[in-house]
């Protein structure tokens, strides 16, 4: 999926869109009531139909109160958008008769000098508004403003992990009594009736569902009010230090990005740094990383630590970093290695971009979307070679698309700790765990996510070698170098192909292995790496009693080269 350039539109709204909160109540058994806010922006595209299918699934909206759901959703937009066009029907007369006493003052005074403000209008109308916010913040970053963006976004933070926290500890403590709830009345001593039992679990279930729901619509309303109050707070911000003002540094605080729990440090194993040349005549050089650490670490972040400042400085330039994640071929955010990353990016705030689930849920609608497809043949390829459109279908049970092995699509984040956009690799465990060739899927998308990277100056990108993130018992020494051998020449056939398009730059590859990959496995993994990478070495010159000559160096060192 080509995210950055097409999908980066639909994520923004425009500047003539209008914020407008849809609240909807319901209650559940035993007289609770659950409050959902959905923000939506007007004018709404396409089917408000389809939309309201699309938010019952997000929301998780329980099936007793669908149809009120749809019902009154139609008729919001409805009256919203009836306003909306009494409201620009205002704005049209109230601008004609501004033009008319002006068109009067004009010809009065003989002279209106607006030349200055008409060019920054038309400045203004060719670029989006969060655009220039993002251009806003990253000068604030460059300034002695720093510390201070640094503390506001380390508040966000402190205020969004607590009310994560509370969610988690509700839940924990619902799971509890549910647990004590089915043994207390399996384990009564009188025959068990199934049906009751089939009936205390669905009832189990809703309670838990109702309650997930609540707090989802609590972090996400929190989220909402966090990034518009950090927005406001940038562009105060910028406007005072454009007068002039002076900053002073915050007292210092805690910590507010932890690291994932599992490895308090953080720090790799192991780790090997190379410089590989690639290309016949013109040689590029590259820069690789073999390093045995989590991929959880590397999404984790410390407040204030260089790889999260590094990262922040380089969201709004042409150097980026990304990395890939295998996960299943299920799109959404409940299974698999999305899960865990959702639950990684709900504990920092987002304020660039929209949050994970809202990304995947633009691209599910993009991949459903017949006006967005391309068909080329004979590969017979979905949107720019990444999906082949032959084996999608729907989960009818869950709603959920099923993606072919190979397919690649991209989700954008700056609440990370090492990188900007993660390529999602789809792969299902038995592919991961059967032996790869050149042409399987697998390293086919592995091959184009590497090429969307390129394309989009991703010059710092994580691989993992094994195409998994955690070691089982299947994969044993024997299979772990030949499988790291396949990715090892996939990567290189990649940057041959980049070299012969007349690209010039370096890019750096940080290849990962799972945090448990044994030493012995990391040794025969390192040692691998020369042999199907060129490494240049060192020119050693023994002492002699006779100086050489320049055509005796020149022919030295071609000698070598050969």
């Amino acid at each position: 999926l080509s995210i950055p350039t097409d999908l980066a539109n639909l994520m923004t709204p425009k500047e003539s869109d209008s914020q407008h909160n849809f609240d909807f109540s319901y209650s559940i058994p035993k007289g609770n009531t659950i409050k959902i806010s959905i923000p939506l922006s007007f004018p709404i595209e396409g089917l408000t139909t389809d939309l309201a299918e699309v938010y019952l699934k997000e929301y998780r909206i329980p099936c007793f109160v669908e149809d009120s759901f749809r019902s009154e959703f139609l008729q919001f937009v409805r009256n919203e958008e009836e306003h909306m066009i009494q409201m620009k029907g205002d704005a049209k007369l109230n601008d004609i008769s501004e033009d008319f006493f002006n068109d009067l003052d004009f010809l009065a005074d003989g002279q209106l000098d607006q030349n200055n403000d008409s060019a920054n209008e038309r400045t203004i109308d060719k670029c989006r508004e969060e655009e220039y916010l993002g251009l806003k913040w990253h000068s604030l970053l460059h300034s002695p403003a720093l510390p201070l963006v640094r503390a506001e976004e380390s508040k966000a933070a402190h205020e969004l992990q607590s009310l994560v926290s509370q969610r988690n500890t509700e839940i924990k403590k619902i799971q509890d009594h549910h647990i004590l709830a089915m043994e207390g009345y399996v384990n009564n001593g009188t025959q068990v009736d199934s049906n009751a039992v089939n009936d205390l679990a669905a009832s189990q279930m809703e309670q838990r569902q109702a309650c997930e729901v609540k707090w989802a619509s609590s972090i996400s309303h929190l989220m909402e009010e966090q990034k518009k109050n950090f927005h406001m707070w940038v562009e105060q911000t910028h406007l005072d230090s454009m007068e002039g003002k002076k900053f002073y540094a915050p007292p210092a605080s805690d910590d507010c990005y932890g690291p994932i729990p599992g490895d308090p440090s953080g720090v790799p194993r192991f780790v090997e740094s190379f410089t590989v040349c690639i290309g016949s005549q013109l040689k590029i050089t590259h820069n690789v990383r073999l390093a045995v650490e989590s991929f959880w670490d590397l999404c984790g972040g410390v407040s204030g630590s260089p790889e999260q400042l590094q990262t922040s400085l380089s969201l709004y330039t042409n150097s980026l970093s990304g990395a890939i994640m295998v996960v299943d071929n299920r799109l959404n955010v409940y299974t698999g290695n999305t899960n865990r990353l959702t639950k990684v990016t709900e504990l920092h705030p987002e304020f660039h971009f929209p949050q994970l689930e809202k990304q995947l849920s633009i691209i599910r609608q993009k991949l459903l979307n017949p006006d967005d497809v391309r068909r080329r043949t004979p590969t017979n390829y979905l949107i720019d070679e990444t999906v082949p459109d032959c084996t999608i279908r729907e989960d009818r049970a869950s709603g959920d698309l099923i993606l072919p092995t190979g397919t690649c699509y991209i989700t954008r984040h700056s609440n990370l700790k090492k990188f900007h956009t993660v390529f999602h690799l789809v792969a299902t465990r038995k592919e991961i765990h059967d032996d790869v060739t050149s042409r399987d899927p697998l390293l086919l998308g592995l091959k184009v996510s590497l090429k969307l990277a390129a394309e989009n100056s991703i010059d710092n990108l994580y691989v993992p070698i094994l195409l998994c993130h955690e070691l089982d018992g299947n994969m044993d020494h024997a299979w772990c170098v030949r499988r790291a051998e396949n990715v090892f020449k996939c990567v290189k056939g990649f940057m041959i192909e980049y070299g012969s398009t007349g690209a010039t730059a370096s890019k750096t590859f940080h290849f990962t292995l799972p945090r448990d990959t044994p030493e012995r496995t990391f040794s025969a993994i390192c040692s691998l790496l020369p042999s199907v990478f060129r490494v240049p070495c060192p020119m050693v010159f023994e002492a002699r009693k006779k100086t050489l000559t320049v055509e005796e160096l020149m022919k030295l060192n071609i000698d070598t080269v050969s």
